[in-house]
């Protein structure tokens, strides 16, 4: 990921490398829970601000934009959920790969026993 720092000696911004590391024991599955649980609690929120919307009659220009921005963030939700069923997908099939070859390295380690 990049992001900007301050450069004192060239006075502006210049691009920093910043590394992000994570524990090995760290499970995958649950992040994305999390993060899904967090979604659902949003798209939660603007259900209910949505249908003030509605209930109070569509009243104003703000009112207007507020709804159209909570559309957009809807569709932007959905676009990351997308993504995160398909991250989701591949993080099964790694830890079966593991299983697997977990597996065969058991029996080979039987066999030569």
């Amino acid at each position: 990921m990049l992001e900007p720092k301050f450069d004192r000696r060239r006075r502006g911004c210049s691009r920093k490398l910043a590394r992000i590391s994570y524990s090995h024991d760290m499970d995958d599955l649950l992040v994305l829970r999390d993060k899904v649980g967090r979604l659902r609690e949003e798209i939660a929120d603007i259900q209910k601000l949505n249908e003030q919307f509605r209930r109070d009659g569509w009243n104003g220009a703000d009112a207007q934009v507020a709804h159209a921005q909570r559309n957009e963030r809807l569709q932007a939700i959905q676009h990351e959920l997308v993504r995160l069923a398909d991250l989701g997908r591949k993080v099964v099939l790694s830890e079966q790969m593991k299983e697997k070859h977990r597996t065969r390295l058991h029996v080979i380690k039987q066999d030569r026993a």
